[in-house]
């Protein structure tokens, strides 16, 4: 087992157990604690046991928490050094427009190292090769859905917003090989949930964007891919951070649907003269 404990930790993530979960999880959020605290103290964090924290550094190839921890820290070091060299944010200068718009550059760094690309390679295939894409969010995740849903539509022409009010009974209707992207952030909407819950048991692909491997929704995705957005719990902290995400979903789409020649012709007249 090789790379650095954020691979490590990725790689292990289908075999962990619950316990182990929320340790894996916290670590790629927040791995800060883990630079800080002894295993006991981060273990009363997370909510598990000292054992739960020292069995997870087993687990995923460490002899115990000291080793794991001294990776963290060497980790934390060098991701300071380049991302706060690229974002230069001195407060005591800098506009207080410019300190909130480097925060967002920060998380959005951070994102960018910790990304899961074969999860992302994954939905963009399942999406591309689907024959009906449905894309649903509730409430302050609805609007990361309306953005993702109505420019996929012009790209591939059969993407759609999942309307509650409307759209009851929908998951029943869709072809063979369609798939549901779904969103869902702390706090977590029920409706989703149960939606995902729906889709999983008529066979339809779950794809889900969350903040955390053990949200709800996981239990009933076959694709995850988290964001690192565990100190961020308002739509205006999560919101640069997603929307960057789904724009770089959204152009790889473009760029892969281009050269297989699957794009919508629709798509060079409301999207790509609009470059121009």
């Amino acid at each position: 087992m090789g790379g650095n404990y954020v691979g490590k930790t990725k790689e292990m993530m289908p075999d962990l157990t619950k316990g182990m979960r929320k340790v894996a999880t916290y670590i790629l959020s927040d791995p800060i604690v883990f630079a800080i605290y002894p295993a006991k103290k981060v273990g009363e964090i997370i909510g598990v046991s000292e054992t739960m924290v020292i069995r997870f550094c087993n687990t995923i190839g460490y002899k115990g928490f000291s080793e794991l921890q001294k990776e963290v820290r060497q980790h934390l070091l060098d991701f300071n050094e380049s991302v706060y060299s690229d974002v230069k944010s001195n407060k005591d200068m800098a506009n207080k427009y410019e300190n909130s718009m480097n925060d967002d550059l920060r998380n959005i760094n951070l994102n960018m190292k910790n990304l899961d690309v074969q999860a992302i390679d994954d939905a963009i295939e399942h999406i591309i090769s689907s024959r009906k894409v449905v894309v649903a969010g509730y409430y302050h995740s609805f609007a990361f859905a309306h953005w993702f849903s109505y420019n996929l539509n012009f790209i591939l022409g059969n993407a759609t917003l999942y309307r509650p009010e409307s759209d009851a009974g929908l998951l029943d209707l869709l072809p063979e090989k369609s798939c549901i992207v779904i969103f869902s952030f702390f706090r977590y909407a029920l409706d989703t949930i149960r939606l995902a819950e729906e889709a999983k048991k008529q066979g339809i692909k779950v794809i889900t964007i969350t903040d955390s491997w053990v949200s709800p929704v996981t239990e009933y995705a076959d694709i995850v891919i988290p964001l690192s957005v565990h100190e961020s719990k308002t739509l205006f902290n999560k919101g640069p951070v997603t929307m960057s995400l789904i724009n770089s979903v959204l152009f790889e789409i473009i760029n892969l649907t281009e050269e297989r020649g699957k794009i919508q012709p629709a798509y060079k007249y409301f999207i790509k003269d609009g470059e121009e």
